[in-house]
């Protein structure tokens, strides 16, 4: 359980979802068995839902590890024509690269060994969503480079953004998880204040913060 919210509401939640897919019930057990972190249930069908509305063709992923979300994501949605995940471990980019060629779907996700930052540095491409899930203590860091590659009306969800609960309650924070829950404390802050940007952080999974850049309507 996360610390977000009661271990019986989670539990409740997660008894609604319906997993069908063979593949991804394999990389679940998998992702248990051998401690990998993915995207938790209730998470997953959250952005799901956010991509029924927002309908996005390109997606940029900051966070590849067994390439569950990925596959999920391309699995649910016929309008992705492309998602580009990086991931910066190359044995975990090859497990990934596995499942997603396991799951028929190579032609549309494509993996990027590479530091998330340094990719984002020279990627000039543009995506309707981004999906950051990498290195939590350098959120800010990734979001700063990766809104340039955000199109106009486009989405950034940023997972993890509670972290076990600790970013918001100081008595839960672990003392080897100091610096992260600080950074990802002065990044929440700074992005929720910032005037050019619609923000909302859920109180789902481990914590979604959602942004996107408001236009002349808002």
């Amino acid at each position: 359980m996360t610390n977000i919210n009661y271990d019986f509401i989670e539990e409740y939640i997660r008894e609604k979802i319906d997993y069908d897919d063979e593949k991804l019930i394999e990389m679940r057990n998998y992702a248990e068995e051998f401690h990998v972190p993915i995207v938790e249930p209730e998470t997953e069908e959250f952005i799901k839902f956010l991509i029924s509305v927002a309908r996005p063709k390109k997606i940029l992923e900051l966070g590849t590890a067994i390439g569950y979300s990925s596959i999920s994501f391309a699995k649910f949605s016929k309008n992705i024509e492309l998602i580009d995940t990086v991931e910066l471990k190359e044995d975990t980019a090859k497990v990934a690269s596995k499942n997603i060629m396991e799951a028929g779907l190579s032609k549309i996700i494509k993996v990027h060994v590479a530091d998330a930052y340094d990719f984002l540095s020279n990627c000039d491409e543009k995506y309707d969503l981004i999906f950051i899930d990498a290195a939590k203590g350098q959120y800010e860091k990734y979001f700063n480079k990766a809104i340039n590659n955000l199109n106009k009306n486009g989405i950034i969800i940023c997972d993890n953004v509670l972290f076990k609960g600790m970013v918001a309650n100081q008595d839960l924070v672990k003392r080897r998880k100091k610096t992260i829950v600080k950074r990802l404390r002065t990044f929440l802050k700074n992005i929720t204040k910032e005037e050019n940007f619609i923000t909302s952080i859920v109180p789902i999974g481990d914590g979604v913060l959602l942004v996107r850049e408001k236009d002349e309507e808002n």
